[in-house]
């Protein structure tokens, strides 16, 4: 029997949750750095990893591992960038895309060997269902968990943008990062946050990611194509078309295996292609208007 429609708004709403998280990084880093990170999702997995040592093995309280895979993400992301990326910084966008992918690769596999191919579970408390029989759809403890702790980053982001000297020199450098320069702006300073907030964001994304579903060395990648299909439906370089893209995806793609035929909603993540395709075609700026080709 097919659920009722908001119990697909709610499950589209946590999924949207999860690509937000993933995709303001990717696109903070598009926006400001100028480069495709295909090694992003590799973040992702990281952070899920440490949550599950920080969670699992060590004992900690789910809040401290949280920020936790926050933190560690963060420096991970950052040293990354510093050792491979930002060497190549003027090499041009195909180098950094390939070493970027590269990059991935390598982080994967490194991860696989050193955690093992399998699944491993964060064993938290079972999640508290709240039911409404009467209309036919249910809410979990944690699903209001990753809601709202999504929400939490996208508040603190907009008002560390707007509210900080650094925040508003990273919309600067983003708007035009010569103009920066000749504004007296460290653009060098910003590029070394721009990694650590977008490497955090991915950090908090593996860690609920891994107690919803699982830790293992394709998480992240196997989020990437929806990270990405976000970023740009919501328009390349923008954190809050990214937010925007992200819940538009979700509730989409819930919507989609609910109400599609078997046949055609077991092609899920095929689906995100055709949204990425639809969109570069008919508004290749998305939902904000910004072109990727020129951004």
């Amino acid at each position: 029997m097919a659920l009722p429609l908001v119990q697909e708004l709610i499950f589209g709403l946590v999924l949207g949750s999860f690509i937000a998280l993933g995709a303001i990084g990717f696109t903070l880093v598009y926006g400001l750095v100028n480069m495709i990170n295909f090694a992003h999702g590799e973040f992702v997995t990281v952070g899920a990893y440490v949550g599950l040592i920080a969670a699992q093995f060590l004992g900690l309280p789910f809040a401290v591992a949280v920020v936790a895979a926050l933190a560690v993400t963060a420096v991970f992301g950052w040293g990354v960038a510093q050792v491979t990326f930002e060497p190549l910084n003027d090499a041009g966008a195909v180098p950094l895309l390939l070493t970027s992918i590269g990059v991935g690769l390598i982080l994967r596999n490194g991860i696989r060997l050193a955690a093992g191919a399998s699944p491993q579970y964060i064993d938290t408390t079972r999640p508290t269902p709240y039911r409404f029989e009467e209309l036919g759809f249910f809410f979990t403890d944690q699903q209001v968990f990753i809601v709202a702790i999504t929400v939490v980053a996208v508040v603190a982001l907009h008002l560390f943008l707007n509210r900080t000297m650094i925040g508003v020199a990273m919309r600067a450098t983003s708007d035009n990062e010569d103009l920066a320069l000749v504004t007296g702006i460290d653009t060098r300073r910003v590029r070394h946050v721009v990694w650590l907030i977008a490497s955090a964001f991915a950090g908090v994304a593996g860690i609920l990611l891994a107690v919803s579903r699982s830790a293992n060395p394709s998480l992240g990648f196997g989020q990437l194509l929806l990270v990405l299909t976000a970023a740009i439906l919501g328009g390349a370089g923008s954190p809050y078309g990214a937010v925007v893209g992200s819940y538009i995806l979700g509730i989409g793609i819930s919507l989609a295996i609910a109400f599609l035929p078997t046949g055609v909603s077991e092609f899920g993540t095929t689906m995100a292609f055709v949204v990425l395709i639809v969109v570069l075609l008919v508004r290749p700026g998305g939902i904000v208007n910004q072109e990727v080709r020129h951004s």
